[in-house]
């Protein structure tokens, strides 16, 4: 990715509230085409605070944590591994020993940038919709 797609995405970045739900901020662009759209399924189905991995294969980390839904990319920035939810709540690139914090922040590297957060939105019928990339991944 270059500076000036990394900047169009960062210039995305909006907050969406609906129904009492506090959803994350949006950085995966809309206009990808290599992006589609996963249904996770009903918003109550995320009702404890915690990391839902199932679609953790289809490139979705669920998160969530309070009022607040979000949703990260598994990707390790660092050689596209993909990252698994540790039992305090930050995610491990075992190839490498990344690591980063619930919110897909750097806590150590060699990974240097946090974990992609992805557009999530609630649909009429309130399932939760993610945009998903699709990058090549390792691991």
């Amino acid at each position: 990715m270059n500076r000036r797609t990394v900047l169009k995405v960062l210039g995305s970045t909006a907050a969406m509230f609906t129904a009492n739900t506090k959803w994350g901020a949006e950085v995966t662009p809309d206009t990808d085409e290599k992006a589609t759209t996963l249904d996770a399924g009903p918003l109550d189905a995320f009702e404890q605070d915690k990391v839902y991995e199932q679609f953790r294969d289809q490139g979705v980390l669920l998160i969530r944590r309070g009022e607040e839904v979000f949703a990260l990319s598994p990707i390790c920035t660092h050689r596209g591994c993909k990252v698994r939810a540790q039992d305090d709540n930050s995610f491990l690139c075992k190839c490498h020993k990344s690591r980063f914090d619930v919110d897909g922040k750097v806590m150590n590297g060699p990974a240097v940038t946090d974990l992609l957060r992805l557009k999530v939105k609630l649909s009429a019928d309130r399932h939760v919709l993610v945009r998903v990339l699709k990058p090549k991944t390792t691991g």
